[in-house]
Order: C-alpha cells, then structure tokens, then sequence
C-alpha cells in the first residue's frame, strides 16, 4: 500500500536527547495504536536496565581514594608517583538493536489490526523507540524465507522514523518462513549487538540459531493469536494453510476436535520452549490478545533483574 504521509520539508534534528515517542508511532497510521510518552520512557528504562553492556572504556587516572577496586589500581603509575593511582573504566554507550520481523503469510492471521504482523510491527516500534531514547543504534530486517527488507543500523529521530515506515510499507515477495535468511547479515556484525526476533516460530532448526546466540544477545518472541490456542465452536469452517494451498472442511462443533487443537497448541508452546534451551536463546511468549507494551516491559523487567542478580 503507499505510504499515507503527505511529504513535507524535512524537519531540524532536534537538540534535545529525549524522542517524541507518540508523534513518530502515530505516524504509522496501520499500526493502530497510541503510545503515551511515559509509558514509552518506562520501556525506555527497563530496556536500558536489561541491554548488555558494550564493555569497559578508560575515563580518567586519579590518586587512589577508600573504597576504590583495588583490581583498578595502576602499578606503574603507583611506583613512580609514590602513592596509589587507580584507572577508572566507564560502560560504553554505543550498542546496537536488531529487530528481525517475520513477514510471512502466517503472521496475517488474527482479528483485523490486531494480527501478528500487526502486533510485530507495534513491538518493533516500540523497541526502536527505547533504543533511540537511550542513545543506541536499530537496525532492521523484514523476513519471510528471505531478507524483504533490510534498514541498516542507524540512529536518531529521522532513522527512527525511516524504522517505523518499513514496518508499515514493506511488501513481501514470499509466504513461506526462514527466519535463518536473517543470520549471514547479523553474522557480518562484528561487534556484539542484542537482537529481537518476532515471529510465529512454527519450525526452526537449533545449530545456526546457537551459533548466533554465541555472538549476539538473542531474544525470541513468538507472537501467538488466541483462536491458535483454542478452537471456537462455531461449527463446521473452512480453513486453508497459511503459507500452502492446501485447504480442508472441519467441524469444529466436536469436542474432541477442539481437545485435539488445543493439545497441538500445547505441543507447539513446549517445543518453542525447548528450541530456546537448545539454542541458548532467552524466549517469550506475546499475545495478540494484549498490548505489546506490557509483553515487552515484562521481558526487559525479568532480563533486568537477572542481570541485577548476576
């Protein structure tokens, strides 16, 4: 579909660190929500609470003081000046944020605006949002069984802005789902970056995935529609496959076909379950069902409080 904006002149950079959150998400008329600006500062801070750190970068030497690491502690400097000195690191800030979004014909299943796709792009949205209100790069891919779409990594108001249009704008060239088409470009990131997966995750081999957990903070999020968790009685339906051609005549008035369904959802929920432990890779639930903001606060709040405990 075109992009819904009228073009304008483009509009100063603007000085201040903090973004307007709301004005840029409200931009993506097909995402269909409100974001108010302090609940995105609140996924703003539990993001920056729970991203991993860069690494260490040296701030300054100075005489040593009661209560400094003693591991700091500049032998050198120490035995020339006669007195102890000790090096102080501070966390670099720079870090990078990558969104993979699976854009295959199976995420377009769910209520109208409130479809996978739907709740993906949202989540991204605000991802990149709290990665740009703490000063970190976003970059992005659109996935199906190959990259769609690709945004580099970027920053500030405008890339923000450039994140959000390919999350409405993208068209997709293939149904079917291989998120894998995604690793050779992360495997060319050489620095350690966090990368978020959103998708339906209906079957994914573990080696490649654990092999980019050892470079990159992995998480997964696997966006599940109620009606694939349990099947309503509303009779005899017609339902087609997704990302196929195949097409079949269910009743699903019998109970026993409903228990089947939900057994299947259930196995499915276990085996994602089991692919994250295999594949090293922190794994969560979101349901279309809820607002995006609250699966993602949780998962940055948890992720928070391991790092706190570690």
């Amino acid at each position: 579909m075109p992009w819904p904006f009228r073009r304008r002149r483009p509009e100063p950079e603007p000085r201040r660190r903090d973004v307007d959150a709301a004005a840029i998400v409200r931009r993506a008329r097909r995402l269909r929500f409100r974001v108010r600006p302090e609940s995105v500062r609140q996924l703003a801070g539990a993001y920056h609470g729970a991203r991993p750190g860069e690494g260490l970068t040296f701030a300054e030497l100075r005489a040593y003081e009661p209560g400094d690491d003693v591991r700091h502690l500049d032998w050198n400097v120490t035995a020339r000046q006669g007195r102890p000195f000790v090096r102080r690191y501070v966390e670099e800030r720079s870090f990078v944020l990558w969104l993979v979004v699976d854009a295959s014909a199976s995420m377009r299943f769910g209520h109208e605006a409130r479809t996978k796709a739907d709740r993906a792009a949202q989540a991204a949205a605000l991802l990149a949002t709290a990665a740009v209100h703490n000063g970190d790069r976003v970059g992005l891919l659109v996935v199906s069984d190959r990259i769609e779409l690709e945004v580099p990594a970027g920053g500030g108001v405008r890339h923000l802005a450039q994140v959000v249009r390919a999350l409405v704008a993208t068209p997709t060239t293939s149904r079917k789902t291989d998120l894998r088409a995604a690793l050779p470009r992360l495997r060319r990131t050489t620095r350690r970056a966090m990368m978020v997966v959103l998708s339906d995750f209906p079957d994914e081999p573990v080696g490649p995935w654990r092999r980019a957990s050892r470079l990159h903070d992995v998480i997964a999020i696997r966006v599940v529609d109620p009606l694939e968790e349990r099947l309503p009685d509303v009779g005899v339906v017609a339902v087609r496959e997704a990302e196929g051609d195949a097409a079949r005549v269910v009743d699903a008035g019998r109970p026993r076909l409903r228990a089947s369904y939900a057994r299947r959802a259930e196995e499915r929920r276990r085996a994602f379950a089991r692919w994250c432990v295999s594949a090293r890779i922190d794994g969560h639930d979101m349901s279309t069902a809820t607002e995006p903001l609250q699966t993602l606060m949780r998962v940055f709040e948890r992720r928070a409080a391991r790092r706190r405990r570690s």
